[in-house]
């Protein structure tokens, strides 16, 4: 999946969403498509936290932030949401409602986040009426589990808290299409929806999965009639009945739970690392990648054993190099030089994914104020070359819920991640990870 970013944030819950897309990674294996991030469509005062165009429809994500991270949310798309037991409530509400349960208003964020959505949907229809549309109404600051009817499942709306696991598990909510969009509908879409993302070529589209636009006899295909009702493919959104409810809810109250609060933390240091960020106006420079081979000697770091995958080295910042905030930095200030690499290493049996990155600014105080943006949850990391470049021999992790540690020496910033193999039946123990972390920290990366 590419990601397109503009500055929009609609919604508090929009970092952790774009931290969730921009995880998905390239290319048409796992979901494929355009991400682009912080829509406002031209000529309109619409604004959305993202919209997805797939090669087997559009999903439109529209953020809700619920006054209080929760274990459980029930979430009926028509009727009163719950967080742990409780009804949610207004901003300023006493939740008694002065001891009448009926004198207290319902509450549902998502009847708001639905007709947004409609919106979304009315415009893409109007391109294209057989454009398949979902929405997805993600959830914040932090919800462990989403409860929804199963009459609501059986529909194109999905409500989930943002991780890269749950958008994947959204998309099977599009009936598949008889053939994926074509590079032709799927720049229709996205020229009305961010006229500045529509420089992708169809070489670029076809790798995310759109099917190559098949020549007429010369003459361009005639758009349905207005008139026209959807064909089976295109999926309408279940209307929602009028509600006074809000879209968003922004009371700043104390966390109910330590617990929670420790989660919420812990799920906002997934990390986006398997991206290439598109700009509207910036290609990307090609990597000069360095492979390991037969024979290459493994690095000893610590005791700690580790072969190089890839290599790469450029002498200044490119928006391909890094994601979320790390990205906006580096392309604000500049670097001297970035490094990354590659390796891979075994811990209790298990094999373990390292992604290390290293940037030299011109001077130790701007080093020092990026060590210290790069180290925070949820702010973005540099990019992994092997992932960049295609090189993982097998599976390509993902580097979510990664161990993370940087340091700065200087004017350098180094920065690792450390994932154990997906799949794996057992993890090693957390310090066994830390030290392979840490351990990396020292590897030579020419």
């Amino acid at each position: 999946m590419r990601v397109v970013r503009f500055p929009a944030r609609p919604t508090r819950v929009a970092d952790d969403i774009r931290a969730a897309l921009t995880s998905l990674g390239r290319g048409g294996n796992v979901v494929g498509g355009v991400a682009v991030l912080g829509v406002t469509p031209p000529e309109s005062d619409l604004e959305v936290d993202a919209v997805l165009v797939l090669p087997r429809g559009v999903f439109v994500v529209v953020g809700v932030d619920l006054p209080d991270p929760a274990m459980t949310l029930t979430a009926p798309l028509h009727q009163e949401w719950k967080a742990d037991g409780w009804p949610l409530v207004r901003p300023g509400q006493d939740g008694d409602g002065g001891g009448d349960a009926s004198a207290r208003p319902t509450v549902n964020p998502g009847l708001a986040a639905l007709a947004l959505a409609g919106c979304f949907a009315d415009r893409i229809h109007a391109v294209d009426s057989t454009v398949p549309v979902g929405v997805v109404i993600a959830v914040g600051p932090y919800v462990e589990t989403v409860e929804q009817p199963p009459d609501d499942l059986a529909g194109p709306v999905r409500i989930l808290y943002p991780t890269a696991s749950a958008f994947m598990k959204a998309t099977d909510a599009l009936p598949a299409a008889a053939r994926p969009l074509t590079t032709t509908q799927a720049r229709a879409v996205l020229r009305d929806l961010a006229p500045t993302a529509t420089d992708l070529d169809d070489a670029t589209l076809s790798a995310e999965g759109f099917a190559a636009t098949q020549p007429t006899s010369g003459e361009p295909p005639t758009p349905p009639p207005s008139g026209t009702p959807p064909t089976a493919r295109s999926v309408r959104i279940p209307p929602a009945p009028p509600s006074p409810a809000t879209q968003h809810q922004h009371r700043d109250s104390p966390r109910r739970r330590v617990a929670l609060a420790g989660a919420a933390l812990l799920v906002v240091v997934v990390v986006a690392i398997t991206i290439l960020t598109v700009s509207s106006r910036e290609a990307p420079t090609p990597a000069s990648v360095e492979e390991s081979a037969g024979g290459v000697a493994t690095v000893d770091v610590g005791g700690v054993p580790f072969s190089p995958v890839a290599k790469d080295a450029a002498t200044r910042c490119e928006p391909h190099h890094a994601v979320g905030d790390v990205q906006a930095f580096l392309l604000d200030h500049g670097c001297v030089e970035l490094l990354r690499g590659s390796f891979t290493t075994r811990v209790d049996g298990r094999t373990v994914s390292v992604s290390v990155g290293a940037v030299t600014f011109p001077d130790a105080e701007v080093a020092d104020r990026f060590e210290e943006l790069a180290a925070g949850p949820g702010t973005g990391v540099l990019t992994d070359i092997a992932t960049e470049a295609g090189r993982w021999a097998h599976s390509v992790p993902t580097f979510e819920g990664a161990t993370y540690t940087t340091r700065r020496d200087g004017a350098t910033v180094r920065t690792v991640l450390a994932q154990v193999e997906a799949g794996a039946d057992e993890t090693p123990a957390q310090d066994s990870t830390s030290r392979v972390a840490q351990a990396a920290l020292d590897l030579p990366l020419r």
